[in-house]
């Protein structure tokens, strides 16, 4: 479960920076609740997929292999 809140945490974060940065270049105004929204939904989703993908990806002696 761990795991999952820091996929999202990590996502929130790095969508606030790059939505600091990307305001400025594409000349509109950063919008926190918009880069919070949409750092919350991209989080969601690494969070459901990427733990299904590296689950099946390669068969090794960690606990996190379930190709045993």
């Amino acid at each position: 479960m761990g795991r999952y809140i820091i996929t999202i945490g990590w996502s929130v974060v790095y969508m606030l920076i790059v939505g600091f940065i990307a305001a400025p270049l594409t000349q509109t105004v950063f919008n926190l609740n918009d880069a919070l929204i949409v750092g919350l939904i991209f989080g969601l989703v690494f969070a459901a997929i990427i733990p299904t993908i590296t689950a099946h990806s390669s068969k090794d002696k960690s606990k996190y292999s379930k190709l045993k």
